[in-house]
Parts: structure tokens; sequence; C-alpha cells
């Protein structure tokens, strides 16, 4: 408190003027602001209250209609004496239709059932067949048991479809109850929907709703079809349970062109007492029920702001001639915050007016000066730097380019040495070993002793015959170049893998009808041959699965293992051997602009993941566009 007095008397005549009117202005409108809200929710509340009361008359409405119906069969069967084992009871059956009719009452028809729930007469006749059993429907099974008038689960007419409801009242014979009269109610009649219509009155949006204890409807001013769960089904269901009426505003909870989900309805609910069944009436909350009231609020508001803008503006003209100076120098202030530094401040003031415009002066020339050298210092700076940056993608270009070349050379190296061991040390050995039949065929039969030596010899040579293949298969194996990827990764990991004890399991996307362009098949054959090697030498795996995938974008290969991985770490590997391999899986990809992504666990396995643009390798592929189908291949 003590603080607020001593900032208040630092405060200058205007400011304190200021405040002061501004305080008392605040506080009448808080007064008058805080009145209207009362005057307001109690507004709202007779609203809710009114729309309450409309809603139990309609419910009594109805609930009378259906005890007056209750009472004409009631009636009808005493004054008629109806017994269903009454010879007579075709006649009576007539007397009573004619008399329904006159009186517009069940023109849907009613019937008639025995003690046991079998039908006795029905009209008209095709309503029910003589003889059929109703034994089983529970709502003539309670009337049979308990005697009273009681009213059905609604259903749709079996003769019209229409929706209707039995209502039924116990005959009564020597005080025993004979059977029943049962007339079915068309819950589209008059009399129940003019209660409902009453509602849209309310507005454009209010509408009625009958429905049941499961929140369907049957019967809506909304235009739902019979038996659908209601546009507020969990309210009506939660109202009716709870059996007391209410008013609440609950969400729209079914997608409709005119009502979105989630809208917010004022709905009023009444439950019927003759029937298990609930009275709803209500609209939009804020479009149509308080309307009237977001009106008032808003003329409050609107007038709030015009007399706080009077005020305001009173105030302002009463002090303009004492702040007129430092709106100058505030003003020329914010242009200097904003940077514009051209305009001088004016410094024709007096007083300390005129002391704080020159100090704001030589502040403006200062920082304009600073502003200069800084800019010459940026400028010097981003050329430098530009410089550098165009270096280093020189640098990096170049660098890619020597990677490029030295892989393309190295696997040319490889066919061409290849292609020298298949050529000469392959046709010396198959010389050699030709010559070595020659030399068996020509040793004596009985020299035993150089047979065995010339077999032993002929093994060795058949031995390096089989190694010399591998080593070529390893350095560049032709089924990579002849049938493509898919069949080089199925051969590599026979001759690996298998042999090892692991399975594979190797699948080519269908989308792949093609041979890849030769350059992505060396790229990717060369990482699964990487991966490969590492599972030999470290993973102690028992199964390895190698998926192709093609999208529109791209051609990707994984391989994952599930043998013992590594704690990833960036840069960082206790292996070197592992970190140069995947180092030039990396490499290898970038030269065809793909990526390498890895995951390792020690207890999960590593999966390599390559994934490389496609469209970029389609445009410079190296096969002309004839590629040799592409099969799938799955083995273990």
């Amino acid at each position: 408190m003590n603080a607020l007095r001593t900032w208040v008397s630092e405060l200058g005549l205007w400011p304190r003027v200021g405040l002061a009117i501004s305080a008392g202005f605040f506080g009448l409108l808080f007064a008058f602001a805080f009145l209207g809200e009362l005057a307001l929710e109690e507004s709202g509340e007779r609203i809710l209250e009114e729309r309450l009361a409309i809603t139990q008359l309609a419910a009594q409405q109805i609930d009378n209609w259906l005890l007056e119906e209750a009472g004409e069969l009631k009636q009808a069967s005493l004054t008629l004496e109806l017994d269903v084992n009454d010879p007579g009871l075709d006649l009576k059956v007539k007397q009573l239709a004619e008399s329904f009719q006159q009186l517009d009452e069940f023109p849907a028809g009613f019937f008639f059932v025995n003690e046991t729930g079998t039908v006795v007469l029905s009209y008209p006749a095709e309503l029910y067949p003589t003889g059929t059993n109703l034994s089983t429907v529970p709502h003539i099974q309670l009337a049979l048991a308990q005697g009273e008038p009681i009213i059905s689960e609604p259903y749709r007419d079996p003769l019209t479809g229409k929706p209707v409801a039995a209502l039924g009242v116990p005959l009564i014979s020597n005080a025993q109850v004979s059977g029943l009269l049962l007339g079915q109610i068309e819950l589209e009649d008059e009399r129940i929907i003019m209660p409902l219509r009453k509602a849209a009155s309310l507005g454009q949006t209010a509408h009625g709703a009958l429905f049941d204890n499961q929140g369907r409807v049957l019967v809506t001013t909304f235009g739902l079809p019979f038996l659908s769960m209601g546009e507020h089904h969990t309210f009506y269901r939660e109202a009716l349970t709870a059996g007391e009426p209410v008013v609440a505003t609950v969400p729209f909870e079914l997608e409709l062109p005119n009502e979105p989900e989630g809208h917010k309805h004022v709905m009023a609910f009444a439950p019927l007492q003759f029937a298990p069944w609930g009275v709803a009436i209500g609209g939009d909350a804020l479009g149509e029920t308080f309307t009237g009231l977001q009106q008032l609020r808003i003329g409050l508001m609107v007038l709030a702001v015009l007399a706080f803008s009077g005020a305001w503006g009173l105030t302002m003209f009463s002090g303009r001639h004492l702040i007129r100076p430092l709106q100058t120098l505030t003003l020329s202030a914010q242009n200097v915050a904003r940077g514009e530094l051209n305009s001088p401040i004016p410094t024709d003031g007096v007083g300390e007016v005129g002391a704080l415009a020159f100090a704001l002066e030589n502040m403006r020339l200062q920082l304009a000066e600073n502003i200069r050298q800084l800019t010459d210092w940026n400028d010097a700076l981003e050329g430098r730097i530009q410089e550098k940056t165009e270096d280093l993608i020189r640098q990096q270009e170049l660098t890619q380019q020597l990677l490029r070349r030295v892989i393309s050379a190295q696997e040319e190296e490889r066919g061409r040495i290849a292609r020298e061991l298949h050529d000469n040390f392959g046709q010396t050995l198959s010389t050699i070993e030709l010559s070595m039949n020659r030399v068996a065929k020509a040793l004596p039969a009985e020299d035993d002793d150089a047979h065995e030596r010339l077999d032993q010899a002929r093994t060795l040579v058949e031995q390096a015959v089989v190694e010399l293949r591998q080593v070529i298969q390893d350095m560049r194996p032709h089924i990579l170049d002849k049938l493509g990827l898919v069949p080089a990764l199925g051969w590599i990991s026979k001759q690996t893998l298998r042999p090892r004890g692991i399975e594979v399991t190797i699948e080519a996307d269908g989308r792949i009808t093609s041979r890849l362009p030769s350059e992505i098949e060396i790229v990717l054959f060369r990482i699964a041959q990487e991966a490969i090697n590492n599972v030999i030498q470290h993973s102690q795996a028992q199964h390895v699965t190698i998926l192709l995938r093609q999208s529109d974008n791209h051609i990707s290969l994984l391989f994952s293992d599930n043998g013992r991985g590594w704690d990833m770490r960036p840069n960082e590997f206790k292996d070197m051997s592992r970190g140069l391999g995947l180092v030039g899986m990396q490499e290898r990809a970038a030269l065809v602009g793909g990526q390498v992504h890895i995951t390792s666990s020690v207890t999960r396995g590593t999966t390599i993941q390559v994934q490389i643009p496609w469209h970029r390798l389609e445009d410079n592929g190296e096969n002309g566009g004839k590629h040799e189908p592409l099969n799938s291949l799955a083995h273990s």
C-alpha cells in the first residue's frame, strides 16, 4: 500500500487527474456490469423455467391422451361385457370397431388375446391371425400377470408399417383375468405430434421429441427416422433414468447438414407417467434460446464502450495542452526505436522538456553512427562467409567426384582382376588338371604310391579351382550382371550365411517389375555384402531378413538381424572394422543421392535401412530403360 502511494505521489498532475477519473469510471462501469449480469442471469433462469414448463405441459397432454385411450378400452370392455370365451365375440368386435371409427380411436386396429397369450380375434382380421401365440411378448406377459393396463414397446404396424404401440387392458371374468383387449395407437397421431409441434414456435431451431429409455426417437419434429438414435440420445437416456424434469445445455450428437456435431442445445425434459417414455423440447443455446439476453448483453457492452470513450475523450481534451510537447518527444523516440534515424528530433522546448529533447537528439546521432559502423562490419563479414561457403561447396563436390571415381575404379578393377583370374589362372589350373589326368592314365596301374600322390595333387588343384571361383564371385559376381540384384542377394546369402547355420529371408516388393539401373544394383549389393560380413563377424545372429521395397519416389533396402548389436553413440564405434564398414555404406549410398539409417541395440540386433531417390536414378539409369523382370524371392 505504501509503495502504491509513493508511486502515485511521483506522478505528475495530468497522470494523477487522468488516473482518478479513470478509476472512478471503471468503478462505476464495474458496478453497472455486475448489476446488469445479475439481471441477465435471472432472465436466463426464467427462460429455462418457461422451457421446462412448456415441456411438462406437452408431456402431460400426451399422458392424458394415453390415459383417455386406456379409459376408452376399459369402458368398451365393460359396456360390451367383453369376454374372450363369449360365443358372440365376433358381433361385439364389429360393434366395437364401429364405435372406435366414430370416435376416431385406434385406427391401426385392435385385437384380443386369451389368458394364455393366444390371439382370439383381431380387427382388421389380417392384423394378427387367430391362434397367433404372443405369450412371449413382455408387455402381454406383464399385463396378464398384474391385471393392470399397460403399454408396449414401440414397433411398426405389421400391416401399414406405421410406428405404433399396443395399449392393453385386462378382461375380467369371475374376478380373474380371462384375457386382454389391446388397441394399437399410432405414434404419429396429431394428439401426440401437436404438443411437440408447438415447441417449434419457440424459434427456428426449436424442436421436440418423444423418445424411449434407450434414447431412440419415437416421434420428433426434427425429421429423424423412427427408433433411430436421438440427436441428444445420451441426455435422453440419463434424464429418463433419473425420472425427474430437468433442463440442461447438451451437445448435438448427430452429424446433419444444418447441425454440426457438438453444437450446444438447451433441452428441457419431462417424463411421461403412463409410459416409459419422455418428452424433450429445446433449441440452439446461443442462436435462439438466449438470443434476447445476448442482444441485451451486447447492448450493455456497447453502452459501456461509448461511455468509456466519451470520458476518455473529455479527459484527453482537458489535458491536451499539457502533454503536447511530451507527445512530440514520444513520437520521435518511437521513430528512433523503429530504426528511423534520419529525422532530427525538435529541441525547441523549454525546461526539462527541452533538456530531454536535446538528450534524445544526441542519442539519435550516436545510434545512427554506431549502426553505420555495424553495417559496414556485417557487409565485410558476410562477404568472407560467402567466399568460405563457396570454397567448402567446391571441396565437397570435388570430394564426391573423387569418391565416385575411386569406387567406380574399384568396381572396374575388381571386374578386371576377376576376368584375369578366370582367363589366366583358371585356364592354367584347368590345364594342370587335364595334364594330371593324362599322367594318371600313363602311370602303371601297379604303382599305387604314384597314383596316391597324383590323386592328392589333383585334389589340391580341384580345391584351388573351387577357391579361385569363389574369389572371382566375391570380387564381381556374374549373377549380379546377368540376373539382377535379388538373385545376387540370394546367391551371396546361400554362399556365406547358410553354411554357418544362419536362416535368411529375402523379399522383393511386387511393385518392382523391372531390372534396376546397374549403378543402384551395385550400391545396394555392396551395402548388403558389407552387412552380411558384419553379421558373420560380430552379431552371432540366427536369422537375417532382407527386404526390397519400391515407392513412387524411393527404392529402399531393409537389412535386419536378430543377433547381438551394440549401443550406438554419435561418432563412436567400439569396433573400428565395423565402424569403417558402416561409414563405407553411407558413402556408397551418398554417391546416388541416398541415405543410410542404422539402429542397433545389444538385445534387439541391428537394422540397416537404405533409401535412394527413385526418380533421380530412373532419369540417370545406365541400362537404357531395358531391364529384365525382377522376380520376388523368399528362402531360408
